[in-house]
């Protein structure tokens, strides 16, 4: 029996890693193959002059983008926004408005795999997208109020940082008997709400988690899920690792579902806009509810370490991204 379990696992890891590799060598082509002379005049044709990638590539690269974004906790948004430039290179809001729908298809697909998990904190994920969703809903309507350029570079530089501080913590994650109890009596001290359960595979969890740093936090997350179209996970997972005490599994299990709801909201003052391009999201839409389901369940046979330095992959890939758009 251990010899099968073993040889499923290594299998499911092959095929992570396969995934992983296909979809990093897409989306940096996609970054940085194109000129950005390209994008703009793509801008300017109808979605029918421009090149329509085949289906088969658009379910591809949303398997790869949906099983990588579950397994980390991000909804993928910061690979799907620069495809969907290079696809297609239309104007932000419709860019912003699609990236969010096709997101919003995966967070929905991924928190139904970790709800069947057992392994989201609902309590704390009501709190904190309650918290982010009047942020999400003001960002829908302010795209046209900052230089953009300017906001990329900040953002950029903000995401390195917080690449190099997610590098440098990867150690504490596993943390000692000592460091635990010790944990658990500062969140006693300090009023912080005890989160106790056992997932569907009989792990226990029991830690304190800091919900009013949390939604203080999501009150800014909110704007920048809405306002970059990414969804917000690549904020969220970080935050509730390292500041809020969840355990890795946890963090991007309720990560999930904090941007589906978030996401939600957000996407809806685009929906009545009409900047969603529900055609050309479909096909890259089936595929990321597919890939979620598969990186739910891939994500439970990965040590909570891999799936950090993945997560780290996401923030840097994105950050270069932004220094060159």
């Amino acid at each position: 029996m251990t010899a099968r379990r073993k040889i499923g696992c290594d299998w499911y890891t092959y095929l992570m890693v396969a995934a992983v590799a296909l979809l990093v060598l897409v989306s940096l082509h996609a970054m940085f193959s194109s000129p950005s002379t390209t994008v703009r005049v793509l801008a300017k044709l109808p979605s029918s002059a421009a090149w329509q990638p085949p289906i088969v590539l658009l379910v591809a690269l949303g398997l790869c983008i949906g099983c990588y974004g579950t397994i980390v906790g991000i909804g993928g948004g910061p690979l799907i926004l620069p495809l969907l430039v290079f696809f297609y290179g239309w104007g932000n809001e419709f860019l912003v408005a699609t990236s969010l729908f096709i997101v919003l298809l995966n967070a929905a697909s991924g928190s139904a795999g970790y709800a069947a998990q057992k392994r989201i904190d609902y309590a704390g994920g009501i709190k904190f997208s309650l918290a982010a969703m009047p942020g999400a809903l003001i960002s829908s309507f302010t795209h046209h109020l900052f230089n953009l350029s300017f906001f990329n570079v900040i953002f950029g530089i903000f995401l390195v940082f917080l690449a190099v501080f997610t590098l440098s913590s990867v150690g504490k994650i596993d943390k000692t008997v000592a460091q635990r109890q010790k944990q658990l009596k500062d969140g006693v001290a300090h009023g912080f709400r005890r989160v106790m359960f056992t997932d569907r595979f009989r792990v226990a969890y029991d830690f304190y988690a800091n919900d009013r740093l949390g939604v203080t936090l999501n009150l800014l997350l909110g704007f920048f899920c809405g306002f970059l179209g990414i969804g917000g996970g690549v904020f969220q997972v970080p935050i509730l690792i390292f500041l809020l005490n969840y355990p890795m599994h946890l963090a991007t299990a309720t990560s999930h579902f904090v941007t589906l709801l978030t996401c939600a909201v957000a996407l809806l003052p685009h929906v009545f806009l009409g900047n969603v391009r529900y055609a050309e999201a479909l096909w890259m839409g089936v595929g990321v509810v597919l890939g979620a389901q598969a990186g739910a369940r891939i994500a439970v046979k990965l040590n909570s370490k891999v799936m950090l330095y993945l997560f780290i992959v996401v923030l840097l890939v994105f950050a270069v991204r932004l220094f060159l758009a």
